[in-house]
């Protein structure tokens, strides 16, 4: 069988953070699940599964919540299963999931149940087990009824759903997100594992012997997502060894560099790396630092606007790039014959430029 695994849309993000971009960003959640489904029948896959956090929040709006499940009725393929995560978890007295399970077809099934799902129903030869969230945080995770589960052995693939934090791969030094382990899961009695959570794709580089995957999230919603965002795609042997490929979904790029410059040749270099076919759907945080002469930091303004012109959204951090040190800056921000003044007078004229750096650095401390 093939399947197509992804994750933690997120459907409802409002990016309060870039009020400039802040619809287009929105927007590109519900153009990315259209994506999802698209490349699923592209590929031909028998399962689409959406292991959690389809949804940013339990009271999602009723309009998100119809057209995510009128996107999902596109698959072409058997059957989608979509598991709530800990933002879309499954709430005592709120009716999330009952609105979206009301509008999809039979061909969508909700996995809000700690429980098996055989597949047969679907033509598929395989029974899920999924670990639904029943809250945002819990320091235990929802998988443990699954190694003491039953598994049919007339039934060929046994796939484990779940979301949470992995050991060794999520930041969750806590344990407040349902927090698993490899071994757990490997010891639970199933062939593959689909996760969710994990907003960056796991493995990095798929092997023959991986049983553990997570595709992060489809489409980057943040700094910390510098991948361009993806989904598994797992065919199935009759081994149960997985053999996958990340497939691309996202379309925006979210780039948080920090560099140094020196002239303008170090702006030009930048301008040109944001200059191609990515730039317009980019999103740069650009932190500058570096002694720079006061012709260049005149420049910077004209840089900015050129970046901004080229680049979805752009925020410059330029508070760490400062005038170049010269003889004559010197004689203005010291007294002649002072300490400072004759040690940073000392290292300019040796054209030291780092040890100037770092003496300027520490006088600046010391004298503050």
């Amino acid at each position: 069988m093939r399947l197509l695994l992804t994750s933690d849309l997120h459907l409802g993000m409002k990016f309060a953070g870039y009020p400039a971009i802040q619809s287009a960003l929105t927007e590109a959640r519900f153009t990315c699940l259209e994506r999802i489904v698209a490349i699923a029948g592209a590929e031909r896959c028998d399962v689409l599964v959406v292991a959690g956090d389809l949804f940013e929040r339990v009271r999602a709006e009723r309009r998100d919540i119809k057209r995510a499940a009128d996107i999902l009725a596109g698959f072409t393929g058997r059957v989608v299963a979509v598991m709530p995560g800990n933002h879309d978890y499954v709430a005592p007295g709120d009716t999330l999931w009952q609105d979206f399970a009301s509008s999809c077809p039979d061909a969508v099934l909700v996995l809000d149940q700690a429980r098996p799902y055989p597949l047969a129903h679907f033509d598929v030869d395989a029974t899920l087990y999924p670990g639904p969230c029943t809250s945002k945080y819990a320091d235990v995770n929802a998988i443990g009824w699954v190694s003491a589960a039953s598994k049919d052995a007339a039934v060929r693939h046994h796939i484990g759903v779940a979301h949470g934090s992995l050991e060794g791969f999520s930041p969750d030094m806590d344990g407040r997100y349902y927090p698993m382990t490899p071994a757990e899961l490997r010891d639970a009695g199933v062939h593959v594992w689909l996760l969710g959570h994990t907003h960056l794709p796991i493995p990095a580089t798929p092997g023959p012997r991986d049983c553990i995957y997570c595709s992060g999230t489809p489409e980057p919603d943040g700094m910390d997502c510098a991948h361009d965002g993806g989904a598994w795609v797992l065919d199935l042997g009759e081994d149960n060894a997985a053999q996958a490929r990340m497939v691309r979904t996202g379309a925006f790029r979210f780039r948080d560099v920090q560099t140094r410059i020196s002239d303008e040749r170090d702006l030009e270099r930048i301008a040109q790396a944001y200059a191609g076919d990515e730039a317009p759907r980019t999103v740069l945080r650009l932190r500058l630092e570096g002694r720079v002469s006061r012709e260049t930091l005149a420049g910077l303004g004209s840089f900015a606007t050129r970046l901004r012109e080229n680049l979805l959204h752009l925020d410059l951090r330029n508070d760490g790039v400062r005038e170049q040190l010269t003889p004559a800056l010197i004689d203005a921000e010291y007294p002649s014959g002072s300490f400072p003044h004759s040690l940073l007078s000392r290292l300019s004229s040796s054209g030291d430029a780092e040890a100037l750096e770092i003496a300027h650095e520490l006088l600046r401390e010391t004298l503050a």
